[in-house]
């Protein structure tokens, strides 16, 4: 019999994952649903799968839509607020489970018990979170640095890309989650909640790209890799964008409380929900426009392992480089993890982060591929490790 596959959510990601699965000929069936049943039935017809309409908060209509499927892609956010329910109903309906999800609260949620693991296993369901560009690729590269040294004791991810005020809402809404208030980074063998912005480290890049100011953000990559990389003494994840001018705005508009997420009584609105909707618009793009100058435009995922190799301390540096906003880094990832699933590589029950159960070097070398993106390795010996 052939193979069913479910993608939930046909916004920018969604729609990427069915077009490349399809196009890969990964499922004898495609559903892809949303709440918006034109843009799920727009989407059906171009690559040749069945549309549905969905509610992504009501529980029944995502049982409904995902029953009887091999593999449910999730591709709804923001996933603080929908990710762990949906990931409920695929365990209950016995459908293995893939997203993207960069939100740290549920990656703690799904790693700080065992309660999500149990269940998984019971079901025979393998729940594959976080698997997009980061945290996914990411947490991919640190395993393979990780496996390169004798003992790996820290790993610092960096995250940055040109400042684009049009993005999609659900994706502003996850920079104001991890940009606000206190963020969760592992430092010296505990997790420690540190504002975010703080932790300001200067990095200089591999060309074209140049050096920049990274400071601490929630992702969700500083929550697992401690788990799924035994002996780790720090894990932490900074962010940037590129023009400095975008920064300060999201300074600003967390200053001034708009990233707020207590409703309004009188308005029936968070300041939040409102700007995440505003920023989306092309009002809002033409607005928050920035002067890139000669900058070289484009996104750049960087992961520092760090350990013992030999006797030696020893770095491990990747860098990967997305330069002019080619193809989606995120989807790509996140097809390729589908695809794992489906063709039998990955068969562990359980809830997992990528880097616990995906093969890092033949991974990342179709990805790149894929991409056409460039990979940056390098090695460094710092000192002799002392007794």
């Amino acid at each position: 019999m052939g193979k069913k596959l479910v993608v939930l959510g046909c916004g920018n990601v969604g729609s990427d994952v069915a077009r490349y699965l399809a196009a890969e000929g990964a499922a004898e069936e495609i559903l892809v649903a949303d709440y918006n049943l034109d843009a799920a039935e727009a989407l059906a017809k171009e690559i040749g799968a069945k549309a549905v309409k969905f509610n992504a908060t009501d529980p029944e209509s995502v049982r409904e839509t995902i029953s009887g499927a091999d593999v449910v892609f999730n591709g709804v956010g923001p996933f603080h607020r929908f990710a762990l329910p949906i990931i409920e109903q695929a365990i209950a309906a016995g459908v293995h489970y893939v997203d993207i999800n960069d939100d740290f609260d549920v990656a703690m949620a799904l790693v700080s018990t065992d309660k999500y693991d149990q269940a998984a296993k019971e079901a025979g369901v393998t729940v594959l979170f976080g698997a997009g560009s980061t945290p996914g690729l990411t947490n991919i590269l640190a395993r393979w640095g990780a496996d390169q040294l004798d003992k790996a004791e820290a790993v610092h991810v960096s995250w940055g890309c040109s400042f684009a005020p049009a993005m999609s809402s659900a994706v502003i809404d996850h920079l104001f989650h991890c940009l606000t208030g206190d963020v969760p980074q592992f430092i010296d063998g505990k997790h420690v909640d540190i504002p975010a912005w703080s932790g300001e480290r200067i990095i200089e890049l591999q060309p074209p790209f140049g050096t920049y100011t990274y400071s601490f953000s929630g992702h969700a990559e500083s929550v697992t890799l401690p788990k799924y990389l035994p002996g780790l003494r720090h894990a932490t994840t900074r962010s940037t964008f590129f023009q400095e001018e975008g920064n300060e705005l999201y300074k600003k508009l967390i200053a001034l409380g708009l990233a707020d997420t207590e409703v309004i009584p009188k308005l029936g609105i968070s300041p939040r929900t409102f700007l995440a909707h505003y920023m989306s618009t092309p009002a809002a793009a033409e607005a928050l426009a920035v002067d890139y100058g000669t900058d070289t435009l484009g996104a750049v995922f960087r992961v520092d392992v760090e350990g013992e190799l030999n006797g030696c301390r020893t770095q491990i540096i990747y860098e990967i480089h997305i330069v002019d906003f080619g193809k989606d880094p995120t989807s790509t990832c996140a097809a390729n993890a589908v695809l794992d699933i489906l063709s039998g590589k990955v068969t562990q029950a359980g809830v997992y982060a990528p880097e616990a159960i995906i093969d890092p070097e033949p991974f990342v070398t179709k990805v790149m591929s894929k991409l056409g993106a460039n990979l940056h390795r390098k090695m460094v010996q710092l000192d002799t490790i002392k007794a």
